[in-house]
């Protein structure tokens, strides 16, 4: 069977960077784009297929994983569909902390749980989560809700880590600020704190979602086969903030 890449939150960002690797990959025969965005449809290549698809919704996921595999093994899953709004404390009623939760936390275990047995039962295959610095320090742009999931995702990829193997590597790559428009168009950070952040950041700049991608891929293939339960920070050294 043909080998497939499926990727969430692909269109755009590090989502739409990680399919780019992708498709350039003699690997890899197909790439599977989801996203809840309609623009996930728009300037990709034949060899990949487009899924518009809310990750939260346990048997739409589902649903997509059955039509891949009618045609192909999916040997790598990359999970970095996400949702980000600030909330204070005092105004994050519960279906609001829910709704983000649901997107970035059980949307990676809905994803997990259609491809990770599969790949079990063949005896190979590699998943990536994509975490974030907020599920390691907080985070001040935040709510609470995005560093818990964030957080939760750590812990998820090192429970699937133990369960699937030996046969599927299960690893987190943690980005900090990237330039995508989840960090910049979002409203989360104004003009100010954004360059405060920047000069007191030891790389002194946003990170590009390709420099994420490059990781993220190298973990799906070769380059990580000893590797697994994995924590990956690609943060331009905000750690030392």
């Amino acid at each position: 069977m043909p080998a497939c890449a499926l990727v969430t939150g692909a269109a755009s960002g590090i989502g739409r960077a990680v399919v780019e690797r992708f498709v350039n990959d003699d690997a890899v025969d197909r790439v599977a784009a989801l996203d809840i965005d309609p623009a996930v449809h728009e300037g990709v290549g034949e060899s990949v297929a487009t899924y518009e698809v809310d990750v939260s919704d346990h048997g739409a996921v589902h649903d997509v994983v059955d039509d891949i595999e009618e045609t192909a093994d999916v040997t790598a899953v990359v999970n970095n569909a996400a949702v980000s709004r600030y909330a204070w404390l005092a105004d994050l009623d519960p279906a609001e902390w829910q709704s983000v939760l649901d997107v970035n936390l059980t949307g990676q275990y809905n994803v997990a749980h259609a491809v990770g047995p599969r790949m079990y039962e063949r005896d190979g295959g590699a998943i990536v989560n994509v975490s974030s610095t907020a599920g390691q320090r907080g985070s001040a742009s935040a709510g609470v809700h995005y560093s818990a999931s964030k957080a939760g995702v750590l812990g998820l990829t090192k429970g699937l880590a133990k369960q699937l193997a030996p046969s599927v590597n299960v690893n987190s790559v943690v980005p900090g600020l990237i330039d995508t428009p989840l960090a910049t168009d979002s409203g989360l950070w104004t003009e100010d704190e954004l360059d405060a952040f920047l000069d007191r950041l030891p790389a002194g700049r946003l990170g590009d979602p390709d420099e994420v991608a490059r990781v993220i891929h190298f973990l799906c293939g070769e380059g990580g086969a000893y590797m697994t339960g994995s924590v990956v920070n690609v943060d331009g050294g905000s750690d030392l903030v």
